[in-house]
């Protein structure tokens, strides 16, 4: 994640994050907060379907992938 649009649903990519990718709570806030502080944030995942399904839906609701 290299950017966010006007408009990002922080709390919606917070949970992304979480329920997707099994982070925990306190460590998907913080990629959002470093995220919108101008910081890149670098997720692995390892199952590229997972990886394709996060970056759509992220994208929706507000992320910039480079």
């Amino acid at each position: 994640m290299v950017g966010w649009k006007e408009g990002l649903q922080k709390v919606s990519l917070t949970k992304l994050q979480h329920e997707m990718l099994g982070m925990s709570l306190r460590e998907a806030k913080q990629n959002v907060d470093l995220l919108l502080e101008g910081k890149e944030i670098v997720v692995e995942i390892d199952n590229n379907d997972l990886a394709v399904k996060f970056m759509k839906e992220a994208e929706a609701i507000g992320v910039i992938f480079q």
